[in-house]
């Protein structure tokens, strides 16, 4: 892992590895947040999320979407994403 330019995933234990090992993380974060305490600690990192109203919905999220819709998971484009590589890796490039 350590030996990456960045790494993307979701919220999850190999998100906290690639941070601890200084990998720059692109983090897909659907039902959980910030504010919960479960984000890439350090510099460098960037966090993909939708602006929603009903986000947390719980610590961890849950299978199915208390509001129905998944709005937190299906808001989230290709585009976003790659625009948070491609900006990881320009800072990588330009350091």
């Amino acid at each position: 892992m350590g030996r990456l330019s960045a790494f993307v995933t979701n919220d999850s234990g190999p998100m906290h590895l690639a941070a601890a090992s200084g990998v720059p993380v692109v983090a897909i974060f659907g039902a959980t947040t910030r504010e919960l305490g479960f984000f890439p600690y350090g510099p460098g990192h960037k966090v993909v999320e939708t602006d929603l109203a009903c986000r947390p919905c719980g610590l961890h999220g849950q299978r199915e979407c208390p509001e129905g819709h998944f709005l937190c998971m299906r808001l989230l484009t290709v585009d976003m994403v790659h625009a948070a590589c491609r900006d990881i890796l320009e800072t990588k490039a330009a350091a």
